[in-house]
């Protein structure tokens, strides 16, 4: 009985499926592996794995043969030389088996090229019918041999048999997948079990006789919403004739609920409907699409929490300055009324310092909020055409007093004929003079600062390099970083700290860049580097 049913149901299921020894000769395909590649079964039987497969040699199948005994199973992905000169990519799933002594290898096979199963679909039809001519002439031929020589052959043909009955046995329940088939019955009005493997006796938790002759619905679960997926899953199988692929849930003998996915092919046997159910677990897959899901609803909510803090401290930001400011403002006009009124002794020079204490910190304040408008997004430039040199001349000459009176050498390099840039000059002044202070702090009496200007291709980039006391190695990383509480108060001296961050957020802004390399004790090189519109350049 299940050689019959067996045999036709590898024959005619949704899957390619081969079986090689362990030479890699082809010793049975069915009808979809031929029809995948397009020879007949009859050349397969002819032929070795190396033939058909690109991934294989003759030493390759070897060394892939011994590994598999060991294993057990493989899945791989592969590719299959057609026999029109095309090729396909395939899903393959590798099973080692053992029968009569000899080692076997059995495969099922996926094809995953869309555009072969576009054509297979096409041709399939066609193709079948020759098969299927081609099959029943095959099987007048050995039936009229077997009825001349019935009497003398019958024990010949009772062992080959049975040796076909357990070759099949082994390869259905030898499947990774679990496969039922189904009859229908008219008198009840519905599917029942009328073979199943291995599989799908240890999926659902019956015996092989418990599961047979049971109705499909004693295994769905007692739901509107499952029932409806299990009958249009069954009559897109019905009516379609490649067959219906569908996810369904499915009831155990326990009770556990099933995550699998259904692959049916309808045919008919012995004159009734059958269907060969191909049923895969997928409730690794769904775990993990829910696992995915619910990761991306935290990211979004944790973005979305991100975001209104943002929000809250630049607002918060923006209150501050502003409650800041507005004592600060009348400090500001009032000491500096003081200073022009005043005339030059003591109380003049505390004035000047009570002004120019209240505009550093004016200076820090507006340092701060532009940070954090910076980091937000919603910091503006005005850009405008400049000439580069000339504007660091100017910078030049505003410090020249700061380094005369530590002694400090400062020397300029320009190359000549340097294109315009376009910047928000206030910025930009801003990025350079925050690097010089650094370096002007941070150089001893009689060292040397370097400003340099040079264009690279498209790119114009502005050196300043000192032979100051340098920077370690563990606090490089962390310099051009905002809001960092490791600061001692010697590197935070004169501010925030957020000198050099501040002006990586204005390079940023003209879509720039800013590096810094230095080697403690041995000075510091800063080069900012801002793009040049082709047109510009000389």
């Amino acid at each position: 009985m299940f050689s019959s049913i067996g045999k036709l149901a590898l024959d005619d299921a949704p899957v390619a499926v081969y079986w090689l020894n362990n030479c890699g000769e082809i010793v049975y395909s069915n009808k979809v592996f031929a029809k995948m590649i397009g020879y007949s079964t009859e050349e397969l039987s002819r032929m070795n794995i190396c033939e058909i497969s690109s991934n294989f040699t003759h030493s390759q199948w070897e060394a892939y043969w011994n590994r598999l005994k060991k294993s057990g199973t493989n899945m791989r992905l592969a590719t299959l030389l057609l026999k029109s000169g095309y090729k396909v990519q395939a899903s393959i799933n590798d099973s080692y088996l053992k029968y009569s002594g000899m080692d076997y290898n059995c495969a099922f096979l996926k094809n995953l090229d869309s555009e072969q199963e576009t054509q297979g679909k096409l041709i399939k039809q066609q193709s079948y019918l020759k098969e299927l001519l081609k099959q029943k002439t095959a099987e007048l031929d050995t039936f009229s041999k077997l009825v001349r020589s019935l009497t003398e052959k019958q024990t010949i043909t009772e062992k080959a048999l049975h040796d076909s009955e357990q070759k099949f046995r082994t390869i259905f329940n030898k499947a990774r997948d679990a496969i039922i088939l189904w009859e229908w019955d008219a008198h009840k009005v519905g599917f029942k079990v009328i073979e199943v493997n291995d599989m799908a006796c240890q999926r659902f938790e019956y015996t092989r006789q418990e599961m047979v002759g049971k109705y499909a619905d004693s295994f769905q679960p007692n739901s509107k919403e499952s029932k409806a997926k299990f009958l249009a899953g069954t009559k897109a199988t019905i009516h379609r004739e490649d067959g219906a692929t569908y996810e369904l849930l499915h009831k155990s003998k326990s009770g556990k609920i099933l995550q699998n996915e259904v692959s049916g092919l309808r045919f008919e046997l012995n004159g009734k409907l059958v269907i060969l159910s191909i049923i895969r677990d997928i409730s690794s897959r769904k775990e993990y699409e829910m696992k995915l899901k619910n990761m991306y609803e935290r990211e979004k909510m944790l973005n979305t929490q991100l975001e209104n803090e943002f929000k809250k401290r630049a607002e918060f930001t923006r209150i501050l300055v502003h409650e800041l400011k507005t004592p600060l403002t009348p400090i500001i006009a009032a000491s500096d009324m003081l200073v022009k009124m005043l005339p030059y002794d003591d109380l003049h020079e505390l004035a000047n310092q009570i002004n120019k204490g209240a505009e550093e910190l004016e200076n820090r304040m507006n340092d701060l909020f532009d940070l954090v408008r910076g980091e937000l997004g919603i910091l503006s430039l005005n850009i405008e055409k400049i000439d580069c040199v000339k504007l660091l001349l100017d910078i030049v000459e505003y410090i020249h007093p700061q380094a005369q009176a530590k002694n400090q050498n400062l020397e300029t390099v320009f190359q000549p004929n340097l294109p315009l840039i376009e910047v928000d000059q206030v910025r930009f002044k801003q990025i350079v003079m925050n690097i010089l202070e650094n370096s002007l702090k941070f150089t001893p009496q009689g060292g040397f600062i370097k400003i340099g200007v040079s264009q690279r291709g498209r790119h114009l980039v502005v050196c300043i390099k000192d032979n100051g006391s340098g920077i370690p190695k563990v606090k490089q990383k962390r310099l051009l970083t905002s809001y960092d509480d490791r600061l001692t108060s010697k590197e935070s001296s004169g501010g925030l700290g957020l000198d050099l961050a501040l002006s990586k957020t204005f390079v940023d802004l003209h879509h720039g860049q800013i590096t810094i390399s230095s080697q403690e004790g041995h000075g510091t090189t800063c080069d900012i580097i801002l793009p040049v519109k082709q047109t510009d350049v000389s």
